[in-house]
């Protein structure tokens, strides 16, 4: 598969459906949540998707803002099979392109995810300030 033909796309008014968000996450080896869990989840916030012609997802990232202020950056994820083919990148910059204005944008990486996080300037802490993250239990589902 050519990156041309796998086309990136702003879907404010149509996320990935939850079980495409699963099935993508579980591809990745991220941790499963319920069916329930996941159509709830991509009620929220801007996504962008990267799918091929058929239709079929192969990556997606989505952005929580406040519009004004804040936001934040999840849910970056690209089939194994297509990675390293640039979409990430692509999906990247388009959940990108529209916070240069906000005070702070963060995100959560995993190490694959940091060097081209870093790349735009992403780092662990800003002007002394680090990201602090908590798991309680109920909601570690793995």
């Amino acid at each position: 598969m050519t990156q041309a033909a796998c086309e990136v796309r702003v879907r404010d008014d149509a996320p990935p459906t939850g079980e495409e968000l699963a099935a993508l996450r579980a591809a990745a080896g991220w941790s499963s949540y319920p069916a329930e869990d996941m159509a709830k989840s991509v009620t929220v916030g801007r996504w962008v998707t990267a799918r091929l012609g058929d239709g079929r997802l192969v990556g997606t990232g989505r952005c929580m803002s406040d519009g004004v202020l804040y936001a934040s950056i999840w849910d970056m994820v690209v089939l194994p099979g297509y990675q390293r083919r640039g979409i990430g990148r692509r999906i990247f910059e388009e959940l990108l392109r529209p916070l240069g204005g906000h005070s702070l944008v963060a995100l959560v990486a995993t190490p694959a995810g940091q060097p081209l996080y870093r790349q735009y300037g992403f780092a662990p802490e800003s002007r002394g300030s680090q990201a602090l993250l908590w798991r309680p239990k109920v909601y570690d589902r793995r």
